[in-house]
This record gives structure tokens, sequence and C-alpha cells, in this order.
């Protein structure tokens, strides 16, 4: 089983339906990041969010990341291109 990191929105409900999402897709999900905004213009997050990633993806090392939102293409490349990850 792949493993990753879930960004998602902070209700309940949401976050349970993305983690049988991820499950069902064969993604063990290591961290959940729970924000109640994901729609900054460059990654879909904010810069502070991509640090706090980075810090995590040090210790979880995971496979993908996996975002609880449509990104535009832009935004995509930019967290892949930051992250050096594939972006879900």
């Amino acid at each position: 089983m792949n493993s990753a990191i879930l960004i998602t929105y902070n209700e309940d409900d949401v976050i349970r339906e993305a983690l049988a999402l991820c499950d069902s897709a064969g993604y063990k999900v290591l961290h959940n990041i729970k924000l109640d905004f994901l729609q900054a213009p460059k990654y879909g997050i904010s810069t502070g969010k991509i640090q706090e990633l980075k810090d995590i993806m040090v210790s979880a090392k995971p496979d993908v990341i996996v975002f609880d939102e449509v990104l535009k293409p832009s935004q995509n490349y930019n967290l892949a291109s930051e992250l050096k990850i594939e972006i879900l």
C-alpha cells in the first residue's frame, strides 16, 4: 500500500469521506492536514502550510500528497515542483 499525506477541509464528514477515498484508492494516510481554506492562488495552500508540509514529509516520507480539492493545473505543477512529490 502506498502512503500519503492528506490535505482536506476541517469538517468531520469531509475528513471521513476523504480518508475512505484514500483507503479505497490504496493509500495509507500518514498525516492529515486540516484547513479552513484551500484556494491560495499559487499553491492552493499558504506558504506557511507549504513549510509545515515539508517538515512533515521529512519524517513521514509519503509517496504522494492527496488534496481533497480540485487544484488548477498551475497549482498542481507549482506544488509538485516545490515539494518534489506527486500531487493527487
